[in-house]
């Protein structure tokens, strides 16, 4: 699995959500080198597969989680699905879910199922076009890890892709989303484990290709 880095992703998402598909697809900027000094984590994520995409709007989101847990954690994980509302202001982001999961030494998997979106929370303006939906991993409170999908968002029918209603909030039980899960935005953030004040950090281009850890 190939990851590439999202150096500032409450900043980048916006941004990049207020852009076109076409544009999601190109390279994603070069981020800062990280100093060769690498802090250990207790837990890398291996892979986060988007299962059942596309889907319609109004579907579950469901993810498979890997992810290897190096030492025994004195509390649980803490996993977080975030949908990007608007590319203008972090209030109408939406929190779908947030799960406690207690890690096993070694390899854990398991699939991550939430609620679609509210779009009653979203500016009418903003529902179609494209999004950030974010997994996020944290411990104790303190987010060590979050994966960014870019999300098209549009009418499942080719016509009314094409020609739009001109209305002032699109219903939804006529669109689709598309997470373009090919191109995954990672993050690391710099947390205290339980007994070492130093763990993951924002990794190096070569640190982010292969797994996600």
């Amino acid at each position: 699995l190939s990851f590439a880095v999202w150096p500032s992703v409450t900043k980048e998402a916006r941004q990049a959500a207020s852009l076109s598909a076409e544009a999601h697809a190109s390279t994603p900027p070069t981020p800062p080198r990280t100093p060769p000094a690498a802090a250990m984590s207790y837990v890398d994520v291996l892979e986060v597969k988007c299962l059942d995409n596309p889907a319609k709007y109004t579907d579950d989101l469901r993810f498979r989680i890997t992810f290897q847990c190096k030492t025994k954690t004195k509390e649980d994980l803490d996993w977080r699905i975030t949908w990007v509302g608007s590319a203008k202001d972090e209030q109408f982001d939406q929190i779908l879910d947030e799960v406690a999961v207690p890690p096993d030494v070694g390899v854990n998997t398991f699939e991550y199922v939430v609620d679609a979106p509210d779009p009653s929370k979203i500016p009418g303006s903003e529902i179609l076009g494209v999004t950030v939906v974010m997994v996020q991993a944290l411990y104790k409170g303190k987010e060590f890890l979050r994966v960014g999908y870019y999300v098209k968002v549009d009418y499942a029918d080719e016509h009314l892709r094409e020609e739009p209603p001109e209305v002032e909030r699109p219903d939804v039980a006529l669109l689709e989303r598309n997470i373009l899960e090919t191109e995954p935005r990672v993050t690391r953030y710099l947390i205290e484990w339980d007994d070492i004040g130093v763990a993951s950090m924002a990794a190096t281009p070569e640190q982010a290709t292969g797994a996600a850890g």
